[in-house]
């Protein structure tokens, strides 16, 4: 062989070794554990910037004085400038007033309904006297508070759908399960809107409760606009009582949480539950006490809660402390309960009242790595810092809530139950955007599953309307045209658009706004059609006499 040729073989199998020696070392570097200093904020960093603002003022303090809780004089909205403070003392107090008593959607927006009784109507009719003098039963075809009735029958079970086996065997499901298990939870929880006395009163009073009334007043209010009555069209809005409260409660039925692990047998006769942290139960029979699949233990994961103290609402929501991925995507925002650990991920400091979501690097490179969510995991307290705040413990013990060291009943919920310190504030929704014109948002991970990251309280609610025929006004309830990267569709988020409501160009309405109550989706007809899903026989031109 000549040197020249020895030289270009040498050459040859040198850049073969070095190939091969550097997908041994690229091997090697995506196996280890990569440590990354950081002197700015990464891209996630610094999105959470707009998630992660204190949301109290400073003296935010609240004391419980004649079995209530009351903030400082100096504070003359509690709502607007202790958004998170208020939450918690609107939980506890829904808690102590046992809102699992309170009117449900199957109780305020009857299947059958009757209509309102007035001067011409007086026979099977609804009489709103009822609401202040009770009959022995409720009168099941027309809206009634549940306290009223405490020999009522139990709390109905009906589901999101029924469990599939891939679910009870926890094999064969999509990788949705492991990057946001929330919403595998969503499509078979139970979830209970809870509605108090003052907004049940309200939606019977203003015949609210069915879909003749809520045309009527569609109608009723374009025809004021027409004939330039403004006055009237105002007067005809719906606005709730600033003591209304809704309560939507999520649950999950005993076999899917033994199925996904997330309970466990606890021995000794007891049901199972988390070891650590249970979770307050109940126990929902199926429909007219017959046995059937829904029957059974149900847990609590989540609530999202609203107070009408606001013009648009307080919204604010809670989660167990354990369910999967609670904080993702967007963190926890608590500047009044949890006192946690200042410093997020990789160095970056939030402050005491912020929990950031969970980041990893995409690791495909040998330097700068885009970060990226790390997601479906525990936000243990132990890692976060989560410690109860010495306000917000005296809030629990002079309200009542978790005085008892063990829940004596599981089949029922009790104010007493010490379950109930095991639910944290995820956080608070007042506006639509910040001062800066950032949308704002909030999601419970159970409620909505799939696209926490877009969710937003307030933009889906006041969507909340009715159509011309009784549908809903703006269909799809929050749904915006993009789909996710999971193929879920996303949610709107910002300031409402006029044209949801209104024919363009004009005052009068295509969509009639309900004051952000989605329960009017119930609403059934007085006179149905032919067939189910049909318009009503006829619509009114106005309200009832009682409910204008």
């Amino acid at each position: 062989m000549y040197p020249s040729q020895r030289q270009k073989s040498v050459g040859f199998t040198m850049k073969k070794l070095w190939k091969y020696c550097l997908l041994v070392m690229t091997a090697i570097a995506l196996l280890l554990p990569v440590s990354y200093s950081q002197d700015k904020p990464n891209s996630i960093d610094q999105s959470m910037y707009f998630r992660s603002f204190v949301q109290d003022r400073a003296d935010c303090e609240v004391k419980v004085e004649n079995g209530k809780p009351v903030f400082s004089a100096k504070i003359s909205s509690p709502a607007a400038a202790c958004p998170d403070a208020f939450a918690w003392s609107q939980f506890l107090s829904s808690v102590k007033g046992e809102f699992w008593t309170w009117g449900t959607d199957q109780t305020v927006w009857p299947s059958k309904p009757l209509p309102m009784c007035t001067a011409t109507v007086s026979t099977n009719c609804c009489d709103v006297s009822a609401l202040t003098s009770p009959g022995k039963t409720p009168p099941t075809q027309c809206p009634y508070n549940r306290q009223d009735y405490p020999g009522q029958s139990p709390l109905i079970a009906t589901p999101n759908g029924a469990a599939s086996a891939a679910v009870l065997n926890h094999g064969h499901l999509t990788s949705v399960e492991t990057l946001d298990p929330g919403r595998l939870l969503r499509d078979v929880e139970l979830e209970f809107v809870f509605r108090n006395r003052p907004m049940v009163d309200y939606i019977f009073k203003k015949d609210l409760y069915n879909s003749e009334g809520l045309v009527g007043r569609l109608n009723a209010v374009n025809d004021a606009t027409g004939k330039a009555d403004l006055q009237r069209a105002h007067a005809l809005e719906v606005r709730f009582p600033v003591d209304a409260i809704m309560v939507k409660a999520d649950f999950l039925h005993q076999d899917i949480l033994l199925a996904q692990g997330l309970i466990k047998d606890m021995g000794d006769g007891q049901i199972p539950n988390h070891p650590d942290y249970p979770y307050v139960t109940m126990y929902v029979e199926g429909k007219d006490g017959a046995e059937d699949p829904t029957t059974g233990y149900y847990y609590m994961l989540a609530m999202t809660n609203a107070s009408k103290d606001l013009p648009s609402w307080h919204w604010y929501v809670m989660e167990h402390v354990s369910n999967l991925g609670r904080c993702d995507y967007i963190g926890c925002n608590d500047s009044f309960g949890y006192a946690v650990n200042p410093a997020g991920e990789d160095g970056a400091i939030f402050g005491t009242h912020f929990i950031p979501p969970k980041v990893g690097y995409q690791n495909d490179k040998t330097v700068s790595n885009d970060p990226i969510f790390i997601t479906g995991e525990v936000y243990n307290p132990d890692d976060t810092g989560e410690t109860i705040t010495a306000n917000l413990a005296d809030l629990y013990t002079g309200l009542g809530i978790a005085t008892a060291s063990v829940d004596s009943d599981p089949k029922t919920l009790s104010p007493s139950d010490p379950a109930w310190l095991n639910y944290r504030m995820k956080g608070t929704q007042t506006q639509f955007t910040t001062a800066t014109g950032i949308p704002t948002g909030m999601g419970a991970t159970i409620t909505e599953g799939g696209f926490v990251n877009s969710a937003s309280c307030m933009s889906c609610h006041s969507q909340a309307s009715t159509g011309p025929q009784g549908a809903p006004g703006v269909g799809g309830v929050g749904n915006d045209w993009r789909p996710n990267l999971f193929g879920f569709v996303q949610k709107v988020m910002g300031a409402p658009d006029m044209n949801w409501f209104f024919d363009p160009g004009t005052q009068s309405y295509d969509a009639y706004p309900v004051d952000f109550v989605w329960g009017v989706l119930n609403a059934q007809c007085i006179n149905p059609g032919p067939k189910q899903g049909d318009p009503c026989t006829s619509y009114p031109n106005a309200p009832s006499e009682l409910g204008k």
